[in-house]
């Protein structure tokens, strides 16, 4: 930011989005998260105090992993996948859109838009291409000799204790995360892109 001459515009401020102590009621003009509030442990608790940090009539736009309609719990196979993409991203729960929604509203939010973006994507070019491994640049690093080759470099540097005990283990969930993504993709249960835009009622 001091490169840019913006940090006189710029506030930086750590906390806990669940209890944001530090920030006043109707403090922002607006806000947004990408792909963050999945974690909240409580999605009414963490749209609420977005909510109250906002200025009436303010807009809250967000990008959230999400199960889609497609998702059945009954299919084992289905629950398999999400819950390998939740252990591996650190998520409590992955729901479906119609929950995000009654949060958002249970809140106090108006909805203005929503959209699944997965859906633009290109046939050819999925989300998920890069993960599901290929002779290229990009997917390389996923393809079963790459991910070989990842494997004993880690190993490598474990034992030479230039990386952390554990690594190697956590680099393997890592892996076996990646085909759960690819897998939830290829399937349309899961989607990282679930667009929604929202509104602080003006008289709130």
């Amino acid at each position: 930011m001091a490169k840019s001459e913006m940090s006189d515009l710029v506030t930086f401020i750590q906390g806990d989005f669940m209890k944001m102590t530090a920030v006043s009621d109707g403090s922002y003009d607006a806000a947004y998260s990408i792909e963050s509030t999945c974690h909240a442990p409580n999605r009414v608790g963490v749209y609420s105090e977005i909510f109250r940090i906002l200025k009436p009539g303010a807009l809250y736009g967000s990008y959230e992993w999400i199960v889609t309609d497609k998702y059945s719990e009954n299919n084992p196979e289905n629950a398999k996948i999400k819950k390998g993409i939740e252990q591996g991203n650190g998520i409590p729960n992955l729901v479906k859109p119609g929950v995000l929604i009654d949060a958002l509203k249970t809140a106090g939010f108006e909805i203005v838009e929503t959209e699944d973006l997965v859906r633009r994507s290109h046939k050819d070019y999925p989300w998920y291409r890069s993960l599901s491994g290929g002779f290229s640049i990009e997917g390389f690093r996923h393809t079963k000799i790459g991910r070989g080759i990842t494997n004993v470099m880690v190993m490598l540097l474990e034992k030479c204790r230039l990386a952390p005990a554990g690594t190697t283990e956590v680099s393997g969930l890592l892996m076996e995360t990646a085909d759960d993504l690819v897998a939830g993709g290829r399937q349309e249960i899961f989607s990282p892109m679930y667009f929604f835009l929202a509104r602080k009622p003006a008289n709130k």
